[in-house]
């Protein structure tokens, strides 16, 4: 018996030394324990800013598919070009002019909120990430409005 509480004791004090390793505290843990992290991997400058602004699409898709009035929402401006990427493969030719056509984008949305420039900003993250980093197509997919599709 002490046998097999000194074996997972061992194993406990090991699995701590690991996840201090990886940068992991017990603080890191979510509410329920028995769930994966939502973002177990190192986020960057550049990919936070793009789930913020994932996360206001989603709000704004939701009041103009309820028939809504956005005229109070805004996007956040990011400068793209400035923001740390998750490596460098992400820095393709024509990046900083795919950033500032998002921009644009998103700065028509911000002074004339409406479903037709929601849908251009959409379709600036889809130019962009067809480009540079196409794991999120799907995601950008469903971001369009149902007219859209």
């Amino acid at each position: 018996m002490s046998g097999r509480l000194f074996t997972s004791l061992g194993l406990f004090v090991f699995s701590m030394v690991l996840m201090q390793c990886a940068g992991a505290t017990l603080e890191t843990k979510q509410a329920d324990p028995r769930l994966a992290p939502v973002q177990p991997n190192y986020t960057s400058q550049l990919a936070q800013s793009m789930r913020d602004l994932d996360a206001e699409l989603v709000a704004i898709r939701e009041l103009l598919e309820a028939g809504e009035d956005v005229a109070g929402m805004r996007f956040t401006e990011h400068q793209f070009t400035t923001l740390q990427p998750t490596d460098s493969s992400m820095l393709v030719d024509g990046f900083q002019a795919l950033s500032m056509a998002f921009a644009h984008q998103v700065a028509e949305f911000n002074a004339a909120p409406d479903a037709e420039t929601y849908s251009a900003v959409v379709g600036g993250c889809e130019a962009c990430h067809m480009r540079s980093c196409p794991g999120p197509l799907q995601r950008i997919a469903k971001r369009y409005l149902s007219e859209d599709e």
